[in-house]
């Protein structure tokens, strides 16, 4: 009974994993339901010496490993941090910068962890991307949304990397766009950005139609 038990908590726990992950790729992807690393993302697509896995590669790393970190201080370190503040010093304040420490340090180890990548040329392109993928708003944005929907250090792990994923498979989807608004039938004066930002904008608004902003889980 003890075995049973143990594999259906395991079961549970993948599911949810999956589940949280799924979300972050399509009902809350960062870039068409929350608006995040959208002009970042629009200079990648638009930039054909920037290879879009070179720079998402480390934009997932960073979001999965800056997840924990991130749980970690706002459910350990922030209780422990309140009380030695004084009172004009609201914690709120310093939740940004913390958060950002979280995503520089899990940069460092993404850096660490590119060298394990055997071809030379791919390693130094994705270390090359690494500070922008780290400081990127979906990042951010990410570990905020996590704070603020209490969710545990699973949910959270889980999120960040479905928003990593998230954010590639936005990439892709605004790229193959990009191709096809480059038709004739596109008006001159609607070309380029403008086409792009309806595209996406038009995107945004399918996934909010079907899915609602807010997911419950």
């Amino acid at each position: 009974m003890a075995n049973v038990s143990a594999e259906l908590t395991v079961a549970q726990a993948v599911a949810q994993f999956v589940s949280y992950a799924v979300v972050a790729v399509l009902a809350e992807n960062v870039i068409f339901s929350r608006a995040l690393g959208v002009s970042r993302l629009l200079k990648l697509v638009d930039d054909p010496r920037t290879s879009t896995w070179q720079y998402c590669l480390p934009i997932i790393l960073v979001q999965l490993l800056s997840a924990p970190l991130a749980w970690a201080a706002h459910n350990l370190f922030f209780p422990w941090l309140r009380p030695q503040l004084p009172d004009w010093l609201p914690i709120a304040s310093l939740r940004p910068l913390v958060y950002i420490t979280c995503a520089l340090f899990a940069a460092g180890v993404v850096w660490l962890l590119l060298g394990l990548i055997p071809s030379r040329s791919w390693r130094t392109a994705c270390r090359t991307q690494l500070p922008l993928a780290a400081t990127n708003s979906s990042v951010l944005g990410t570990l905020l949304i996590c704070a603020n929907q209490n969710y545990t250090m699973l949910q959270s792990v889980a999120f960040g990397l479905g928003s990593g994923v998230g954010y590639l498979v936005a990439v892709f989807i605004v790229d193959e766009g990009r191709r096809r608004l480059r038709s004739k039938d596109v008006p001159s004066i609607f070309q380029g950005l403008p086409a792009s930002l309806i595209y996406i904008g038009i995107l945004s608004l399918a996934i909010y139609g079907l899915l609602g902003h807010a997911v419950t889980m």
